[in-house]
């Protein structure tokens, strides 16, 4: 009966060996993955960044061509365009 229990243990060791070394493998695994993830989250941080300086310059010219163009449409009004649409010099 002893015998028989010391024989449920090893094998019940031997079982438990084998699943750490499992779990080490997959923690090894999980951790080439992570590092993996953490550089492509940079990436996309840097990507993102990117994009939004863009958005803002674009934002900047918009803002420009609106207030020129609104600039534009007061001279019109204010009869500073002759017949050609070219500029008069008021100065």
């Amino acid at each position: 009966m002893l015998s028989q229990e010391v024989e449920k243990l090893e094998t019940f060791k031997k079982k438990l060996k084998e699943h750490a070394e499992k779990l080490q493998e997959i923690i090894e695994k999980l951790k080439r993955e992570n590092y993996y993830l953490r550089r492509k989250g940079r990436i996309l941080k840097e990507l993102i960044g990117n994009y939004q300086g863009q958005i803002r310059v674009l934002k900047g010219f918009a803002l420009m061509v609106f207030i020129l163009e609104q600039l534009v449409v007061r001279l019109y009004f204010l009869d500073l365009f002759d017949g050609n649409n070219t500029y008069v010099t008021i100065f």
